[in-house]
């Protein structure tokens, strides 16, 4: 069973739009996000006058992927007020700066973790990654590396919380899942009109669409444009691939927030996940096992 972790999250201005700081209780690290237009507020804080790493991100026009650039330096701050005078960098629009609050984050580690950081992005397929090398730093000795290793583990919980969700690889589904079969519960759906046949279940809250399903290329009125940027950025990734006019194909796990995002997904339309969706090798809609399983825990 996973272990339940703490994360404190502070307005620094009050505001959810504004400078943000992250923590998570027993852990080194420190996180401030900030949009690029409270950049000067941003940068007469402490924090950023640390050695560290940093995320740039944002939308650029004309792509389907968000684009992402990582940075260290001895002194954060310094290396955020260049990267504004950059014309070449124009692309961000939101920047994460990571320190230690206990200051024992060297140059070396912060090239280490800048290296993985730059690798595990490319891993994911999210986002367009703009460092124009993958520096890959093997100075640590490995007592550094282990405990480095660990430093970004936790570094992976606290992103997704502020915002930035480019790391996370397809999810893996084992083939023998470590909780019991009976509750691992796998989904279909499938229509063979419009050839679409699939397979999904869920995973740490999202539902999970799987390699191998396939989906209709047509789009309807109703599917609009977050949602067609959306499969745009599944193809341009190759976590889908066209299979002929009419059709395509699942290459990685892809997850989705509901049922029905993922359906809207396979069919290019508007759809209700729960009525589509159906327990695998049962006529049990997604809804109805849904609604058995809080009548249980009910009467429980």
């Amino acid at each position: 069973m996973a272990t339940g972790r703490s994360v404190r999250l502070y307005l620094a201005e009050g505001s959810p739009t504004g400078i943000l700081t992250a923590e998570i209780v027993n852990w080194t690290g420190h996180v401030l996000s900030a949009p690029r237009t409270r950049l000067e507020a941003a940068l007469k804080r402490d924090e950023l006058k640390r050695t560290g790493v940093y995320l740039l991100f944002g939308d650029e026009f004309g792509s389907d992927l968000p684009a992402v650039y990582v940075g260290e330096g001895d002194d954060v701050a310094s290396r955020l007020y260049s990267h504004a005078k950059d014309e070449q960098k124009a692309f961000w629009e939101r920047f994460i700066a990571v320190t230690n609050k206990d200051m024992n984050l060297t140059k070396a580690h912060v090239k280490f973790l800048e290296g993985r950081l730059i690798s595990m992005l490319k891993d994911a397929k999210k986002c367009d990654v703009r460092n124009k090398t993958e520096p890959s730093f093997d100075k640590l000795p490995e007592a550094d590396i282990s405990d480095t290793e660990s430093f970004l583990e936790e570094l992976k919980i606290v992103l997704p919380v502020v915002g930035f969700d480019f790391l996370r690889k397809p999810i893996v589904i084992s083939k023998e899942p470590q909780r019991p079969q009976s509750l691992q519960q796998f989904f279909t759906l499938n229509h063979p009109k419009k050839g679409i046949s699939a397979r999904a279940t869920e995973v740490d809250g999202e539902f999970v669409l799987l390699s191998g399903s396939t989906g209709s290329l047509n789009e309807s009125q109703s599917f609009d444009e977050a949602r067609q940027a959306f499969r745009h950025q599944v193809f341009e990734t190759g976590r889908a691939v066209k299979q002929n006019q009419d059709t395509f194909k699942i290459t990685e796990n892809i997850a989705f927030s509901s049922p029905s995002a993922a359906a809207v997904f396979l069919f290019g339309t508007s759809r209700n996940g729960r009525t589509d969706w159906l327990l695998e090798g049962k006529s049990v809609t997604y809804g109805a096992w849904q609604d058995q399983l809080m009548d249980q825990t009910s009467e429980g």
